[in-house]
């Protein structure tokens, strides 16, 4: 005789959840931030940023870069050995999918200056965000313009590039409004003239790192506005430098008075004349004062008002502080 039928029991463990199947594990220890983003190189800096937002929750996420992957990039890109030789956006896009599946991440290896213009305008018009991250002035320049056109904030990650300084020691990143609401890229670079050059992609990959992490963090507050972390933009200050944890070079000591880790938001004024992209001079900007007068630049090197100096020392303390009970 035999028993009545008792149910199915598996005969080995259960296959546990991969994460990406249960999305609000993926988040579960905070909120998912939403949003699309083109980022313009596919470089150190805008390898690592990918990969960042892609875990903030970013989706979908659209790499353009005319690069392959070289040897010599090996030592400060998120890509490896097995990419060597391959296109840097489609292999950081498909590295994406695969380590982090909740991302629609895709890669065009192209030049974005040579693609048709509709399709230019379409890929920033399709996002929230617009990163240009190029170490092509011209790439910039084009980004910076389709950006104000069509009306949408971007981000301008760099590293100062200066004799006086180690490979990325600092890092900048200027982010922009549309509407004229903050000066513009080109702003930028008539603020920055016969000053400390900007560069993509030079420096070890501990720096290129933080100033990748810290522009998730702008391009998250551009996003969400609302959100409590968009506290970091000040619309008067719409450049954000930042210092590594490498030894201050002589050069920048006076603008990083503090060892270390520090950061300092910098206004970029509008140009005395009509910018030639944003259409806007120091005279004619919303809220314009004759009292207006240019901020300190990377090249001047001038020591910090008193704010800049509180927050410097706070921020000091407080890695000291995190060391210390570590």
């Amino acid at each position: 005789m035999t028993g009545p039928l008792e149910p199915t029991r598996p005969t080995g463990p259960a296959r546990p959840a991969r994460p990406y199947e249960e999305e609000d594990r993926v988040w579960a220890r905070h909120g998912r931030l939403t949003g699309s983003v083109l980022i313009v190189g596919a470089g150190a800096v805008g390898g690592f940023l990918a990969e960042e937002l892609a875990r903030i929750g970013f989706s979908p996420i659209r790499l353009v870069d005319r690069d392959v992957l070289e040897t010599e990039n090996l030592v400060r890109h998120p890509l490896g050995a097995p990419q060597l030789g391959q296109p840097k956006a489609p292999a950081l896009a498909e590295a994406i999918r695969r380590a982090f599946p909740p991302c629609e991440a895709t890669g065009l290896h192209a030049d974005f200056t040579e693609l048709p213009d509709e399709v230019q305008r379409a890929l920033v018009r399709e996002a929230d965000v617009v990163v240009a991250a190029t170490d092509s002035a011209a790439c910039q320049r084009r980004v910076n313009g389709l950006a104000l056109a069509v009306g949408r904030p971007a981000a301008y990650p760099a590293v100062w590039v200066d004799p006086r300084i180690r490979d990325a020691e600092v890092g900048e990143i200027l982010w922009v409004l549309p509407d004229r609401r903050t000066p513009c890229y080109e702003c930028a670079v008539a603020f920055r003239r016969g000053t400390a050059d900007a560069d993509a992609a030079r420096g070890a990959r501990v720096d290129i790192q933080l100033v990748s992490l810290a522009t998730a963090q702008v391009v998250t507050a551009l996003a969400h506005p609302a959100d409590d972390r968009a506290g970091i933009l000040d619309p008067q200050r719409n450049a954000i430098y930042l210092h590594g944890l490498t030894p201050t070079s002589p050069g920048v000591r006076a603008t990083f008075p503090a060892l270390g880790l520090s950061s300092r938001n910098v206004r970029v004024p509008f140009p005395p004349s009509l910018c030639p992209a944003c259409h806007t001079s120091r005279s004619t900007a919303p809220g314009a004062s004759a009292e207006d007068a240019p901020s300190d630049g990377p090249g001047r090197l001038t020591p910090w008002v008193a704010v800049a100096v509180l927050v410097s020392v706070v921020m000091t303390l407080l890695v000291t502080a995190a060391f210390a009970h570590a």
